[in-house]
This record gives C-alpha cells, structure tokens and sequence, in this order.
C-alpha cells in the first residue's frame, strides 16, 4: 500500500535522479558551512575583524536557519514538500553567488541571510523527501548513504577551502556552493517527486512566534558570546522565553502544530530529538573553535589546518556504510549511546593533548570523534522519523532538523564566548564543553528502548 503522503510511486530512474539531488543539495549546505569554518580566519584578516566578529558570517546564518525551520517544514507540509524544497534550494544557490560578489562584509552578512532562510527549506525537509522517494525497506541504508555523502563533503570541504584559499580570494567559496546548487536544482527540478498536501491554513502568528521564540534565545547566547551589554541580551532571553510560553499556549491543543508538540509526547521521539541536539551542539564546537587554534595557536597554514580537520568526516565516510546497516538489526539506543561515547572520549583526548603535538596525533584523535558521530547519526535520525506518523513527516524532519541548526548554533555560540572570555586555553575550554554535551547526549540515548519499524 503506498504511504498516503505520496501521489504517485516514482519510477526507478527517477527515484534515482531525485536521490541523487537530494544528495548533492545536502553536501552543498555541507560543503558550505565547512568551508566557511576554514575560511574564517581569512575573512577576518580580509575586512579587518576580530575573531569573534567574523564569526558573524556562522552566526547570522544559523539564526536565520534556526528561526525559519519549523515554518519551512510546515510550509512544505501545506503548499508540498517538492515545491518548499525547490524554491529553497534555488534561492541558496542565488544567494551564493551573490555572496561571492559582496562588496563588504555587511552585505556578506545579508546575503548569507537570506541563504540561512533559504537553507531552513532544505534541511527540514530533506529528510521528509527521502522517505517518500526510496523505498521503505531500504530507508536505513538510504540514510546511511546519506550521512556518507555529507561526511564525504564535509571531508572534502575544509582541504578544498583550504586549497581554494591558497589559489584564490575567499569570493571562492561562495562560488563553489553556488556551481553545485544550480546542479541539483537542475536534476531536482526533473526528478523529484510530488505528495499530497492537506488543505489546512498556515498558522501566520505561530510562524512569528517560532521565529521570535528561537531567535532571540539564540542571539541572546550569541551576544554573551560577543561581549554585548547585559541589558541586550537579558532581553532578548525575556523575550524569547516569553514568546515561547505563548507559542506553547497557542499550540497545545492543536492538531498538527506548527511546533511539533503533538510528537515531542511520544518518548523516544522526544529523546532522539534532544540526543541530536546535544551531539550536534559538541561538533560544532570542535568544527568552530579548532581552526583558530590549528592556525593561530600552532602555525599550521590553512590546507594544512583543512587537511588535519578532514579527519573528523573521513572517517564518517569509512563508518556510516556500517552504522547505516546497524540501524536495521540493533536498537538505537544502544548504538546512540555507544557512539556518543566514543564522540565524548574522541573529545577528551583532543582537549588534553599538549600545546606542541603534531598533526598525525591531532587527526587520529579527530577520527575517533568522527566514528563514534557516525554511529550515533543514522539510527538516530532513523528513529527520529521512524517514530513519526507518516502524515506528519514533514514535521518530523523539520524538528530533527532543527535539533541540528539549534545544537549547530549552540555550539557556535559557546565556541564563540570561548574565544572571546579566555585569552589563553580558549580551545581547550571549548572542546571541554563539547565534551560534556557529548557525554549527556550518551545518556539520553542510552533511555531510549526497542527497535524502531520504518512504515512506508
């Protein structure tokens, strides 16, 4: 029986066609957040910045994510996920281009903006598209490949910035994102397939509040980051909590909220969702804050810094074939918490090696991160949809794709006040704190109990 958020079932060269979009659009947001982390101490040598004022270019962009995810996922629900999808992804790439063309660092920082909305599209629903393109027998492995194709470009990314930028001038980077998303937009535009799409209203003031909600929260943590006034960002934690307990009000007895409250009470999805959360928040921590330190602290050049940092998602790459198979045999939790166990070790090790190591023991230990991350991702993004309604799917890759953009701009966030509080250390305190997001995270998981069955 086919799922009924899928009008039709597509062919098998289509599915191969939309699949392989949905692949090439997830690296290019991939490819493109890794490759701004290397490019940032450029930038900031480039427009005459401090450190944490570069930073900008991560953090306006996440915020944006952030505060547009669930209207995205909602939006793709309402008007259908191809069209939602589309749309974004054609404006990331427009938006790429444009960013390679700023004349300054304030219009980097508002094309990037419009690419961060943009992007929210393509992250809450890529998910949500792929499990109404591969069959459901074969959504394990299909999200195995997945993880294995962003590990892919995450690993090429920082040694491709780090080339480009020894080549070129950073305007570069920007157009790399932008040559690969007009390909998928290209494919996708031919292959990807259409789904059902109720006929309800979109919920206008729940939208305002979401974005008001996890926006101020987030630019509040930024703000501490970079030094603002107490006043600033008191407020702004004011106004978000307060902007939340209204959303939560105006939600709570809704059918198909626009926050997904109706699957944050099924337990082991909402355990997933914060298991991800915390483990995307310890990457970004390590993915931020280490660059300063590979190229400031020990004079390492930048392919060089990019080269040692593509240890992390190389091994990805080696483990997410297997953990994509686990998914289908082992239950979640137990491979959840031994993934994020090893990620919180990986971690601690990096944190206490001394100030004169050497790139090889630098890699090694960031290998050991990637593998326990990889262990953990799939089952758990599996379980994450495999716990929804298929109705809701939509939702449902929009919460877990906004337990990644929250975690993300987190862990940027925290890097941030790192390097901005602590004139020596900064890194290291930084990878402590990502080692301890790690270890909850292994908690959370190791609650969850049973196997997940992936309907169609």
């Amino acid at each position: 029986m086919k799922p009924s958020h899928m009008k039709s079932a597509p062919s098998q060269q289509r599915r191969f066609f939309a699949f392989a979009t949905l692949l090439i659009s997830v690296s290019t947001t991939a490819i493109d957040g890794a490759a701004i982390s290397i490019a940032l101490p450029t930038l900031a040598d480039q427009f005459g910045l401090q450190s944490a004022t570069a930073l900008w270019v991560v953090n306006v962009y996440q915020l944006v994510v952030v505060a547009s995810m669930l209207s995205m996922a909602a939006l793709g629900d309402i008007l259908g996920l191809r069209r939602v999808y589309l749309f974004g992804l054609a404006t990331f790439t427009v938006m790429a281009g444009l960013s390679a063309l700023a004349p300054s660092f304030g219009w980097l920082l508002f094309f990037r903006a419009i690419q961060g909305l943009a992007a929210a599209s393509i992250m809450s629903l890529n998910f949500s598209l792929l499990r109404s393109t591969v069959p459901a027998q074969y959504l394990g492995r299909a999200m195995g490949l997945m993880a294995m194709s962003v590990a892919v470009a995450a690993s090429i990314g920082p040694t491709l910035a780090g080339a480009l930028l020894t080549l070129g001038p950073w305007h570069w980077i920007f157009a790399l994102s932008f040559g690969l998303g007009a390909l998928a937009t290209v494919i996708g535009f031919f292959s990807l397939p259409e789904t059902d799409n109720p006929r309800r209203p979109f919920d206008f003031p729940s939208a305002g509040l979401s974005a008001l909600t996890f926006g101020c929260l987030l630019l509040g943590v930024s703000a501490i980051g970079h030094q603002m006034s107490r006043p600033l960002f008191v407020g702004l934690f004011v106004l978000g909590i307060g902007a939340g307990l209204v959303l939560y009000w105006r939600l709570r007895d809704k059918q198909n909220p626009l926050l997904p409250l109706d699957l944050l009470r099924i337990p082991i999805f909402a355990l997933s969702v914060t298991a991800s959360l915390c483990a995307f928040c310890a990457q970004m921590i390590a993915y931020v804050s280490l660059p300063f330190h590979l190229q400031d602290t020990l004079g390492f050049s930048v392919f060089q810094a990019g080269a040692v940092l593509g240890a992390w998602p190389l091994a990805i790459v080696c483990t997410a074939p297997i953990s994509g198979m686990l998914s289908d045999r082992l239950p979640p939790g137990l491979i959840g918490c031994f993934g994020l166990g090893t990620l919180a070790i990986g971690l601690g090790m990096l944190a206490a090696q001394s100030s004169d190591v050497g790139a090889l023991e630098i890699a090694w230990r960031l290998g050991l991160c990637g593998v326990g991350f990889a262990l953990f991702q799939t089952p758990n993004n599996r379980t994450i949809l495999g716990s929804a309604p298929s109705g809701r799917s939509g939702a449902a890759g929009g919460a877990q794709a906004l337990a990644r953009l929250i975690g993300q701009a987190l862990g940027t966030a925290l890097a941030t006040l790192a390097l901005s509080r602590f004139a020596t250390d900064a890194t290291i305190m930084a990878l402590v704190i990502a080692c301890g997001f790690s270890a909850v995270g292994a908690v959370v998981s190791a609650l969850r109990r049973g196997p997940i069955s992936m309907s169609a």
